[in-house]
């Protein structure tokens, strides 16, 4: 059974204020029951990083990122073990998507082998869970706009208490560096990876414009109500949303346009699967996207400027329109390997270190 949290936070996404409904929704939610067990009734002697993730089983590109680190660490084989925990519902895994990441099946710890990565959303009161029962543990703030949703002391507390904080993009290492100055020396970047088989150009372009509306509802709502109106009949406007990795991949392998809705988002995974996939991408940075977006593939529009997206759909419709499609080989080739698996194997490397550090 999906996490009804997340499926709820879900609903209201472009309807009303997340953050709001988000704290509604927390006040009432009972938290799980985490315990601490001693080393000799756990019967493991490798230590282990647990990653905690929602239950929710539709696309979203920070959950897959986590499987997909979890998994990275695993095969490294090294010294440290990597699990994901779906605390709410132990028995819970994500099936949108391939992965090779283990489940953990329950919510007992080992203070002595276990290091627990929280989501920064969950910072609050999860870290204050961990720390009273002495299990370490690190923040992974995915969304630098989004640590605040619970500010305040116990917010404080959970980031000066953590052993190690990671961030998705250089933007969110900045989000974090200026709400918590005093963590600026266990604040460490880390990049995530596309596979770029699996999101190429196919040998046969459409003429479809596809996006995700899932963010900013009513945004996306207006720019494909016009575009609707506007666009040449031999053009179409398809939704990836709801959909599972490999249909994602193959809508996008056909696009010739990527709309972006970003919002105040730490890193935004699908414009990267997009462009990597030869679309034109038009929209909104979402801030975290700003150290990808390269003119040469992306088109930035500044956020609510809906009749400019709109125009420069159609400019770029034009363009396609006039000219045989021929993919920017060289952009895409830059920003494969920016986030490839070889660099996110790096990092994951450098956090593995780190955390056996802190456990020996």
């Amino acid at each position: 059974m999906a996490d009804t949290f997340y499926e709820d936070i879900r609903r209201w996404l472009g309807q009303t204020s997340v953050i709001t409904n988000y704290r509604k929704i927390q006040s009432t939610r009972e938290l799980p029951k985490y315990s601490a067990i001693n080393t000799e009734l756990s019967n493991r002697k490798q230590k282990s990083i647990v990653y905690l993730c929602p239950s929710i089983n539709v696309p979203q590109g920070g959950v897959k990122v986590i499987y997909n680190q979890a998994a990275i660490i695993n095969e490294m084989k090294g010294q440290l073990a990597a699990s994901i925990l779906h605390p709410y519902n132990p028995k819970f895994t994500c099936t949108w998507f391939a992965s090779g990441a283990p489940i953990k099946k329950d919510n007992k710890f080992d203070k002595a082998l276990d290091f627990v990565m929280i989501p920064e959303f969950w910072a609050v009161p999860h870290a204050r869970l961990l720390h009273k029962l002495g299990i370490r543990y690190g923040i992974y703030v995915q969304g630098g706009y989004i640590i605040s949703r619970n500010s305040g002391e116990e917010l404080d507390d959970a980031y000066h208490n953590a052993s190690l904080i990671l961030a998705i993009s250089d933007d969110t290492v900045e989000c974090i560096n200026m709400a918590f100055p005093e963590c600026v020396n266990k604040v460490y970047r880390v990049h995530c990876s596309v596979n770029p088989e699996k999101f190429s150009a196919s040998s046969k372009k459409e003429n479809i414009i596809s996006y995700m509306p899932r963010r900013l509802k009513a945004h996306s709502q207006l720019v494909t109500f016009f575009l609707r109106k506007m666009i040449p009949q031999h053009w179409r406007i398809e939704s990836i949303d709801g959909l599972n990795e490999d249909e994602v991949a193959a809508i996008l392998g056909k696009s010739k346009i990527f709309l972006s809705f970003s919002e105040l988002e730490g890193f935004s995974l699908p414009p990267v699967e997009a462009a990597l996939s030869g679309c034109s991408v038009i929209g909104y940075t979402g801030e975290g996207a700003k150290e990808y977006w390269d003119k040469e593939i992306f088109t930035e529009i500044y956020s609510g400027d809906i009749k400019a997206f709109v125009n420069a759909v159609l400019n770029k419709i034009g363009e396609l329109d006039s000219s045989t499609y021929v993919e920017n080989s060289t952009a895409i080739q830059n920003l494969a390997n920016k986030y490839s698996t070889k660099v996110e194997k790096l990092d994951m490397q450098f956090v593995s270190n780190k955390i056996l550090e802190i456990l020996n």
